[in-house]
């Protein structure tokens, strides 16, 4: 069992600590809704009162949060995750964000010696109450094979994208090929 810190519980992510709690994990979630609070603590997960109380004593810090700053925020904030994280937390951001503006949380981390994971994911919100998200992931080897378990439960197809940076590199390229 995971203790994990899950920030940003709306429409994605909701769905997603909930399947995290179901494969037995022990999740500590964030939002600033507290109705979303409330709902994650009805599927079985607890909340804390800010990213730092949430990540405290976490192996793994999740985002699915709607932008850049929101990460940033979540992390490096008031009360950020950051502040409560160790050298053995590995961060996995599941948000949509720059790739650049990715490399630069990935670049702050590193200074404090924290892992990170890029792997946003595509498909929709009922795919996210399934559990059959699609998982683009960017990460050392070392970093997916231990975070690839809570993301198998998360989706049903995992791509490797390569190092770090790649996942949030191609969920750009998706975005882009899904317009067209």
């Amino acid at each position: 069992m995971a203790k994990i810190a899950f920030i940003g519980l709306g429409t994605m992510g909701l769905p997603m600590a909930r399947l995290l709690v179901a494969g037995g994990h022990a999740v500590a979630g964030y939002d600033l809704d507290a109705a979303a609070c409330e709902q994650h603590v009805e599927n079985g997960g607890s909340t804390a009162t800010s990213a730092a109380d949430a990540a405290s004593e976490a192996d793994f810090v999740f985002t699915m949060v709607t932008n850049s700053n929101h990460v940033r925020t979540a992390l490096f904030g008031k009360d950020g995750a950051v502040q409560a994280m160790s050298a053995s937390t590995l961060f996995v951001d599941m948000s949509t964000i720059h790739p650049l503006e990715s490399d630069a949380v990935r670049a702050e981390l590193a200074t404090h010696n924290i892992g990170m994971v890029d792997a946003p994911v595509g498909r929709t919100s009922l795919h996210a109450i399934e559990g059959k998200l699609l998982v683009m992931v960017g990460a050392q080897p070392e970093q997916l094979k231990r975070v690839r378990p809570l993301l198998a439960l998360l989706g049903d197809t995992i791509v490797d994208c390569g190092g770090p940076g790649m996942g949030t590199r191609m969920k750009m390229i998706n975005n882009f090929m899904s317009i067209v």
